[in-house]
């Protein structure tokens, strides 16, 4: 009778609840899908594209593919292996199979597991690419993989677990209760399948025909001697059932069998389970203790989940003798960030990836109860959940470009204490701000005349610009103003390093008067190094017996101070210098496959070339990672403000160069030099990667290649935010480790190094800009 009424309502169309979600907050879901091309979740997007298309190449999965017939003789029977049985070699047919405790039998292979969690996991994947990007081929992949396991004639599985997790030989070959919980990813995949309503491709008919067949399920689900078994457990596998079953139920229309599984759960499971202190007890005594026990959290979110669809909130009980869910995670939470050995139980192995999974839990416990803010100050500490994972399309993620302007201000805060600790300790009087981390761990600080100078103060008016804090105003327009001198060095062509990094962004942002006759001075300063011969402004003044005049491809970069200088007093002769040196750098620095030579040298008489090298690369023919990245963005900021076609195209070309280079890594961090015969095993630049992600995201606003070059540069700022930054009160506060300054000096490797944070910064300022429909510098 119950089946029929099920079928009843299925068939009427009356489920009052079909378009929700269970697991899922559709409405966060929409939200975050609205944001998609964030940082916070676009590498997620990508990520999740990516498996997509793989499971667009697979082919669909059925239970009749497997070759042993079941014990029953229908091929459409669902059969798993017990996972650590084997043949007993005492007996001639091997039967009953016999425990091997923790030896998996690779006979598992044969069954059909492994092609339900395939199946399961693919109609999940491209049902969620579906719904972000709307691209119905995922949807139309996703029917089918669905129609093949439950509803073609010839291909489907009859809805019972008979012999899940049977052992050959024992009991008629009969499943066991345990072998219930093979089904789990089912309540994922029929939470995605509610994604595909809206698809043409899975139809009304598919929706009735996966609801009845879930129906019969939920029925044997309940009935069956393996399902009252299941029910009957005292651990996770009994909490997993109710997660299981109330699912089904709600997918089927069932709400009222829903409804009763929910309202039973906390005297049933959760209270039987944890003990007033926050153990529990029937998982402890595994040797995944603390595994087990947080998978069992989990599956209590997941309960507490589609408790809220029903306006219940489970998660805040507690019972008379003070058992609770909260008593359970507190327990576990305690454990996080400590050594395996501190946990009284037994954990074998996976200590480091169950904590990162409770890290997850905390963060969508948070999503229930968001008073919860103590979990939110945890997930902060412990999670290193990656910038690509799915989860954070699934229930959000904090704002990735606010966390790591949040961990600048802790860090630079700590950066001063360290600044101030190093004066303390050295005569010199002319040190004024950090350069890098020494080899033996100490502080480089540098004086005015160092062409790193500028960048630190740059850094800090990006922090104040981000946070508008005054603290950060204060400090910026300190360190700026102590450089101010440099404004009169006739002897370095670094002016716009130094300066235009440091009072430039002082200025954009302040409109301080003073800010701007230092800038002023600074560009005619810097115009006196120009030789109108050469058509080029000379870069070192040293080493005149190896160069007459040489030009080195950073030098593109002190070109916006004198573009800037035009643009604002109205001077001409500023612009033409400016432009001189790009068509020159452009005409001669360039290979014919558009990579850069580090100097080009001249000669004074002729004003024609006389030598062609990399100086800090590997070997003069080869591709320095930061000169191409000088490159990169010189040539885009001469196109901002001279709309010169030509340099738009260099830098296209430049760009191409990069990433189509057989040597660019995965992630999109280069090695310090891209011929280095050493790779994989050379240096990384993490400046480089900073320069090159800062310069794509003004090109994209140029280029019709524009959903590239921002693809790019996304990638490489979440590398970085992965894999690269440093941790919170180490590394004498810089941000960012694995850059490399000068190589074939033996300087500066695998270092952090202040230009790097500088331009990684502006790089994330740039990115939310475009993010807020703002200008973009």
């Amino acid at each position: 009778m119950k089946k029929t009424l099920i079928l009843f309502f299925v068939l009427l169309g009356i489920i009052p609840y079909a378009n929700a979600q269970w697991i899922w907050d559709i409405s966060k879901m929409t939200s975050v899908k609205t944001d998609i091309n964030s940082l916070t979740y676009s590498s997620a997007y990508r990520s999740l594209l990516k498996d997509a298309d793989r499971a667009m190449q697979k082919k669909s999965v059925s239970v009749t593919d497997k070759k042993p017939i079941p014990p029953s003789g229908d091929i459409h029977d669902y059969v798993s292996l017990s996972r650590y049985v084997w043949p007993d070699s005492t007996k001639a047919d091997g039967l009953p199979y016999i425990h091997r405790d923790g030896q998996s039998n690779p006979e598992l292979e044969n069954y059909d597991r492994n092609p339900l969690g395939e199946m399961a996991n693919a109609v999940n994947t491209l049902s969620l690419a579906y719904f972000f990007s709307g691209d119905e081929r995922y949807a139309e992949k996703a029917t089918e993989f669905l129609r093949v396991w439950f509803l073609n004639e010839k291909t489907r599985m009859n809805p019972n677990l008979n012999y899940a997790q049977f052992i050959p030989g024992l009991n008629d070959s009969k499943g066991r209760p345990m072998g219930l919980i093979d089904t789990y990813s089912f309540v994922d995949m029929l939470n995605s399948v509610k994604l595909l309503e809206k698809s043409k491709s899975y139809t009304q008919k598919d929706k009735e025909g996966l609801q009845r067949w879930f129906a019969e399920f939920t029925e044997w689900f309940e009935s069956s001697e393996q399902g009252i078994g299941e029910n009957n457990a005292k651990n996770n596998h009994g909490l997993a059932y109710d997660v299981q079953l109330a699912t089904y139920f709600l997918f089927s229309g069932n709400e009222k069998g829903a409804k009763r599984v929910v309202e039973e759960f906390p005297t049933k499971r959760m209270f039987a389970q944890i003990e007033p202190d926050g153990k529990q007890l029937q998982e402890l005594r595994r040797t995944l203790a603390f595994g087990y026990s947080e998978y069992n959290i989990r599956h209590m979110i997941d309960m507490f989940a589609i408790a809220k669809y029903f306006g219940k909130d489970l998660h805040k009980m507690e019972s008379s003798d003070g058992r609770s869910f909260y008593k359970a995670v507190d327990y576990l939470s305690s454990f996080l960030g400590k050594d395996v050995s501190d946990f009284p139980y037994q954990q074998i192995s996976g200590w480091e990836a169950k904590q990162q999974e409770l890290c997850e839990d905390l963060f969508r416990i948070v999503d229930l109860d968001p008073s919860k803010q103590n979990y939110v100050a945890l997930y902060k500490k412990y999670s290193n959940q990656k910038m690509s994972d799915r989860n954070r399309l699934l229930f959000g993620a904090p704002d990735a470009i606010d966390e790591v302007f949040s961990f600048t201000t802790r860090q630079y805060d700590y950066a001063f204490l360290c600044m101030n600790k190093s004066l303390a300790m050295t005569d010199k009087k002319n040190l004024v701000n950090p350069r890098t981390v020494e080899k033996d761990g100490s502080l480089r600080m540098v004086s005015p005349r160092d062409w790193c100078s500028g960048f630190f103060p740059g850094a800090l008016w990006y922090v104040y610009g981000y946070t508008e804090e005054n603290q950060w105003k204060e400090k910026a327009n300190k360190q700026s103003l102590l450089i101010e001198g440099e404004k009169m060095d006739r002897s370095t062509h670094d002016l716009g390093f130094k300066l235009f990094c440091s009072f430039g962004n002082g200025y954009k942002l302040t409109n301080d008067n003073h800010y701007k006759e230092v800038l002023l001075q600074s560009a005619e300063t810097l115009s006196k190094r120009f030789n109108p011969k050469i058509g080029a402004i000379r870069s070192w003044d040293h080493h005149r017996d190896q160069w007459q005049f040489p030009v080195i491809i950073d030098n593109m970069m002190n070109l916006e101070l004198l573009f800037w200088a035009a643009e604002t007093s109205g001077n001409k002769k500023y612009y033409e210098i400016a432009d001189k040196h790009a068509q020159t750098t452009l005409k001669n620095h360039f290979r014919n496959d558009y990579s850069s030579y580090h100097v080009v040298s001249y000669d004074t008489i002729s004003g024609k070339v006389e030598k062609k090298q990399t100086h800090q690369g590997y070997s003069d023919p080869s591709a320095w990672a930061r000169g191409q990245a000088w490159a990169l963005y010189g040539f885009t900021l001469s196109y901002r403000y001279t709309k010169n076609v030509d340099y738009l195209k260099l830098a296209e070309q430049v760009a191409k160069f990069i990433f189509s280079n057989p040597n660019m890594p995965a992630d999109m961090i280069p090695y310090w030099d891209f011929n280095d015969p050493a790779i994989p095993n050379a240096p990384r630049d993490a400046s480089a990667a900073c320069i090159i992600a800062s310069a794509l995201y003004e090109l994209s606003e140029y280029s019709v290649n524009k959903a590239q070059y921002t693809t790019w540069a996304d990638t490489i700022l979440s590398s970085l935010i992965d894999n690269y930054m440093a941790q919170e009160g180490t590394t004498q506060g810089f941000l960012l480790l694995h850059s490399t300054g000068n190589y074939p000096s033996s300087d500066e490797i695998d270092a952090p190094i202040v230009y790097a944070d500088y331009y990684f910064l502006e790089a994330l300022s740039r990115k939310k800009n475009i993010e807020n429909n703002k200008a973009l510098y």
